[in-house]
């Protein structure tokens, strides 16, 4: 019998099987001009620049003479030029330019190529891209790339897109992507059995995400660049932060590329700009979200640029980081940051409100050498989900949502490394690795390495503690009841100064209630930030920060908060 199958099955599968689109492609800006403001003053003179290069290599009587074509090539095209084509074929470099316009006019040589139309786009900055529409006419009167002479005319049509740039003070080309009629051509050279046609192996394949490279913003390695050749007429002034140990120097320089949003939906240029400050195989560890490909822990700077970089620029504009903590030495440094911003797109789930709003950040960081290998970042998610109106864990009895600087004069953000006296980070040190075995492993209650007066900035569901009888009765005490057995991963303890920070996890039995949630009996890991500024004389914690990913916590118990944020108002 017959097996009927229904039409909305069909279209169903249909749908499943062409479920793609190309919007990944959006965020890389190498599909316009990056730099705002830049000068085109060639933009007018590159449509006729285009049809004389043209003309220049194939069409004029000098075209023929090998030497003095070579010479137009060497005047118009980048020395490491490339070229991609029909069956997925690329070449590279001069001499591959010359031997393909050798050959092809050996195969035509009355080969005219008929310009129809250009189209140039960009600036004198970026480069420009232009198309070039054209019709190919010439006779086959030697080898081809698809058999020996056929003495067939032929007429085809075809596209040019490339890349231009000016190096050394000259536009050239960089790169082109060629696409012809092929199956015109063949036809008219009179290859009725295809299979008797030599195909090339190549075979095209799609790159997503991802602009064609070379594009807007590039710059070649071996370009000299005037301005470095002039002659100074006054000294360079001295440095800013000259005194930063060496990871907070490198932090710094790569922190400013982040907070200036520089290149920051341009892949390529923003890559570019990157890549001196970080490992290879650097890890980029961020907090949890349902979504797969937003936050968590990504390996390499295009996981980061996809997973963090681009989902927070894509949902925060005209933000400002306002760091308050800046602490490090030559291996580790650690930041501590809030920052404003307008929140117009959703985050992690998180629906946008159109407001401003604010974000509680924390940074951690590993060097190797004079470069970053591993980065914990950690952002208050609970935090964002109530300022979207949606409160996932009980209100707590302490002020929430309210975080200030350290209450001292050693710089903003603390310390100035200037003024930091070394003998004073190597007992800060030893006092917060006391507070961690003493509080978080050995859970003593006591409070007896805080200040009475001390201040506790915690995170949204415990808020901010004034005094040490506020931070034992609705942090330290509720924690150490929660989990039993505890064990402590320290992955960073950095201190400059008064100054230190530490990232890493607290590894327990959940064992009681713990902001609203009734023991499981699950072994869980709760991730931390925290940031401590130290009286060296009293030998007491004066401030402290606080983070944790609890979205992460609480799924370990079995509960999702951003399941629980879409019934909750």
């Amino acid at each position: 019998m017959a097996r009927v199958i229904s039409l909305g099955i069909v279209l169903a599968l249909v749908s499943l099987a062409s479920a793609f689109d190309n919007a990944c492609l959006m965020n890389d800006a190498n599909l316009v001009p990056p730099t705002v403001g830049a000068p085109t003053t060639f933009l007018s003179q590159c449509p006729g620049w285009v049809i004389n290069t043209t003309d220049a290599v194939w069409n004029r009587p000098e075209s023929r003479d090998p030497t003095a074509r070579n010479a137009s090539l060497e005047e118009y095209f980048y020395q490491n030029w490339t070229s991609h084509s029909s069956w997925g074929s690329s070449k590279h470099g001069m001499q591959a330019l010359k031997d393909l316009v050798a050959s092809t006019l050996v195969a035509f040589p009355d080969l005219q190529i008929h310009v129809t139309d250009v189209f140039c786009h960009g600036n004198d900055i970026d480069g420009y891209k232009t198309v070039m529409p054209d019709v190919l006419i010439g006779t086959n009167l030697g080898p081809s790339a698809y058999g020996p002479a056929t003495g067939k005319r032929v007429v085809y049509s075809g596209t040019a897109v490339t890349y231009v740039q000016r190096v050394n003070g000259r536009w050239v080309y960089v790169a082109e992507w060629l696409l012809h009629d092929e199956w015109s051509l063949i036809a008219q050279l009179g290859f009725d059995d295809l299979s008797k046609v030599k195909h090339p192996l190549n075979a095209a394949a799609p790159h997503d995400c991802e602009a064609n490279q070379p594009g807007f913003g590039w710059q070649p390695a071996d370009a000299v660049d005037d301005a470095s050749m002039a002659t100074p007429t006054t000294p360079d002034a001295p440095a800013l932060h000259e005194a930063d140990p060496a990871a907070k120097a490198t932090i710094r320089k790569m922190d400013k590329i982040i907070s200036d949003h520089t290149q920051w939906n341009n892949w390529s240029s923003w890559a570019a700009l990157q890549r001196p400050f970080w490992t290879t195989d650097m890890t980029y560890d961020t907090v949890y979200t349902p979504l797969p490909n937003v936050l968590g822990n990504s390996s390499g700077l295009r996981e980061w640029y996809d997973h963090e970089h681009i989902p927070f620029n894509l949902a925060f504009k005209t933000v400002v980081f306002n760091q308050f903590i800046f602490a490090g030495d030559d291996t580790t440094a650690t930041t501590a940051t809030y920052a404003n911003a307008l929140w117009y797109g959703d985050f992690g789930t998180i629906p946008h409100t159109s407001t401003m709003m604010h974000i509680r950040i924390c940074d951690f960081y590993r060097m190797k050498g004079d470069r970053i290998k591993y980065n914990w970042m950690m952002l208050d998610m609970v935090d964002m989900m109530l300022q979207a109106g949606h409160r996932v864990l009980p209100k707590p009895a302490l002020r929430e949502q309210w975080v200030l600087p350290p209450q001292t004069m050693d710089g903003i953000p603390a310390p100035y490394s200037a003024v930091v006296q070394p003998q004073d980070s190597i007992d800060a040190k030893k006092l917060v690795a006391q507070v961690l075995q003493s509080e978080w492993l050995n859970q003593n209650a006591s409070g007896a390495y805080w200040s009475s007066d001390m201040t506790w900035y915690g995170p949204v569901g415990f808020g901010m503690a004034k005094g040490v009888n506020e931070y034992l009765t609705h942090f330290l005490e509720p924690l150490h009841a929660a989990f039993h057995e505890p064990e402590l991963q320290v992955d960073v303890l950095t201190c400059e100064g008064k100054f230190c920070g530490a990232h890493g996890y607290l590894h327990a039995l959940h064992a009681g209630e713990w902001l609203g949630q009734p023991a499981t009996g699950k072994r869980v890991a709760l991730r931390f930030g925290m940031h401590w500024h130290v009286d060296l004389n009293k030998g007491q914690v004066v401030e402290g920060y606080a983070m944790f990913d609890l979205p992460a916590v609480f799924l370990q118990m079995g509960v999702d908060l951003y399941a629980r944020m879409n019934h909750t108002v």
